[in-house]
């Protein structure tokens, strides 16, 4: 007695120990790998883009309200809007008004001319040489080009078309003469691209095909101001590797200073003839003249994060503007965003394997909130850009999925805990006490809906000789077959108004509540049937047959009792009249 004393708190110590060096419990693991499951499904959203169109409207809510960048100072936009159409004519206009323009802005000693638009094709032989005169004595202009399909040529012959030359996927670079081509300071692709959503938000640094090669017009000019002129210094002047361009948007109508063609047409005109000018030229001097349509069905417009309407001139200066003031956003790698995404989901989970209602919705909410600190600091300050719904959506999920398994985790817990205590070890069956409970609500029930209720009480004949023949093991099985006999014969799987109630009554004893059934036709219905199912059913234990029978006494619940007792009472008294009639017999007691 004394070495188990001792030996005892050891086992128990060593017990804890184990126990304790276990990081996660079997339950927790559970949860995890169902967390990790959902941060999978998560990856795989990612790779196939369906949070794209919500992250690109997370981007373009901070571009409505953070605060504007500084505009460029040289940077001066020149309008083609109603009231020079409406002074000069109809668009489009004939070369020569350009290659005025070129001139008059070339005598300011402005930095820069860049058209938004190509200069008509068709011209006399009187406005190309206009135009190549301009472009000859100003040495700053720049173009764009444009990357076209080319067009299937055909010709007809009896009314039938005769591909000579078809188009298919061939492309084709639409840009200036030759002639032009000579006296530009640059050229630069303006393409119009936009997201699937349809709206602009970043441009290609640069294009190519075949053997030309084109960066950006916005990139190809910002450069050359800072950098020098040519492709190897544009290409230094960019963050190496990048391909795409975000464009900072400052906004619908952003702050450049903005200038009529026809104003500067009539203050050049006024000054040569010593009148006073609308425009003063010696603001013009060092900027960058942007010149491009703004008015009418011709002017091109596109959807922006800050402007459903915005002309090409204002996205073309949005695009000098964040080069020249290299406020570039970067957005992270599918990798960097996955990385991160999976570190951030593995954290979350584990911070969840503990659920709490309050704790947990409040250190969901302080993720969220840090997830979108660090989105706008990242953008704000760094310049990169990282997926930001995407990870407070796994949050989100990862929060719900924690709750939904921890109120199943305790439910189950609750049910577990709740057969602990009214069921049966050996048997299964309900413990009598708790038979007790459910008996005398449904004593009440049945005197306000004056519905019948009958007891079935059985005993196992001959059961100590049983034990002491065969050993108590065998006993045990007896009774768990015994059990589970009783149980499908009756009616357990049904409404809970309706439905049969199996207890072990003490023993070899057990009880069965039949609703619905006056004492004859619970007798003959399911009494009888729970003595047949005995008798014929086979229990062998080590090789051996045992017969095995049962003792049945069945009663009935009166019109005038309250109480179970006395029904219980003469159910026992049948029983042992069975007994006494020689076993194995089911009698009745009203």
């Amino acid at each position: 007695m004394s070495s188990a004393s001792q030996s005892s708190p050891v086992s128990d110590n060593h017990f804890s120990r184990t126990r304790s060096k276990r990081f996660f419990k079997r339950a927790e693991l559970a949860q995890l790998c169902y967390a990790f499951l959902i941060i999978l499904l998560g990856l795989f959203a990612m790779v196939s883009g369906r949070f794209n169109r919500l992250e690109y409207g997370l981007l373009d809510f901070y571009f409505q309200h953070k605060p504007a960048i500084h505009v460029h100072p040289d940077i001066v936009l020149v309008e083609i809007s109603d009231d020079s159409l409406s002074a000069i004519g109809k668009w489009p206009w004939p070369a020569q008004y350009h290659a005025e323009m070129i001139r008059i802005l070339s005598s300011w000693d402005v930095q820069a001319i860049v058209f938004d638009e190509l200069l008509p094709k068709v011209r006399t032989a009187e406005e190309a040489a206009m135009v190549t005169s301009s472009l000859r004595e100003s040495a700053r202009t720049y173009f764009p080009v444009y990357l076209e399909t080319r067009p299937a040529k055909k010709i007809w012959v009896h009314s039938l078309p005769v591909d000579l030359e078809p188009g298919g996927d061939k492309k084709v670079w639409v840009m200036p003469p030759s002639e032009d081509r000579l006296y530009l300071k640059g050229l630069g692709y303006l393409q119009d691209f936009s997201g699937t959503d349809g709206m602009v938000r970043q441009v290609p640094v640069s294009m190519a095909w075949g053997s030309e090669h084109y960066y950006h017009l916005g990139i190809q000019v910002a450069a050359d101001v800072f950098a020098g002129e040519g492709h190897a210094a544009t290409a230094r002047f960019l963050p190496e590797g990048m391909s795409t361009m975000m464009i900072h948007w400052n906004g619908s109508r952003s702050k450049f200073p903005r200038f009529s063609y026809a104003d500067i047409v009539r203050s050049y005109q006024g000054t040569q003839r010593g009148l006073k000018s609308v425009v003063d030229p010696g603001y013009f001097k060092g900027k960058i003249c942007l010149i491009g349509l703004v008015s009418g069905d011709n002017a091109r417009r596109y959807v922006t994060p800050t402007d459903s309407k915005m002309v090409r001139l204002d996205v073309l200066a949005e695009t000098i503007n964040t080069a020249m003031q290299k406020k570039f956003i970067r957005p992270l790698t599918f990798q960097q965003n996955a990385i991160i995404y999976l570190f951030l989901g593995l954290g979350v989970a584990v911070m969840f394997l503990n659920f709490h209602n309050t704790s947990s919705l409040f250190m969901a909410g302080a993720l969220i909130l840090m997830l979108l600190c660090c989105w706008y600091g990242l953008i704000a300050f760094f310049g990169l850009w990282m997926h930001a719904v995407q990870p407070i959506f796994l949050v989100i999920v990862l929060f719900i999925f924690s709750a939904l398994y921890a109120y199943l985790a305790a439910t189950r817990e609750q049910a577990r805990l709740f057969d602990l205590a009214t069921r049966d070890g050996l048997t299964g069956l309900y413990v009598i006490r708790y038979f007790r409970e459910v008996l005398n609500q449904v004593v009440d029930e049945v005197l306000v809906d004056k519905t019948p209720l009958s007891l079935i009480l059985t005993d196992i004949d001959n059961f100590k000789s049983i034990n002491d023949t065969y050993g108590h093991p065998a006993g045990d099985f007896i009774l768990k077959k015994a059990a589970h006999i009783i149980q499908s014969v009756t009616r357990v799987k049904r409404p809970a108004k309706e439905m049969d109630l199996v207890a072990r009554y003490g023993g070899e004893e057990f009880i069965v509540m039949v609703r619905g059934a006056p004492l004859e036709q619970a007798a003959v219905s399911v009494a009888e049937r729970i003595r047949v199912g005995i008798e014929k059913a086979r229990f062998e234990w080590e090789g051996k047959i045992i017969p095995v029978t049962l003792s049945v006494g069945v009663s009935a619940l009166r019109a005038d009792e309250k109480l179970p007792d006395f029904m219980v009472r003469r159910a026992d008294e049948a029983l042992y009249q069975a007994k006494r009639s020689g076993k194995n017999r089911v009698c009745q007691s009203a």
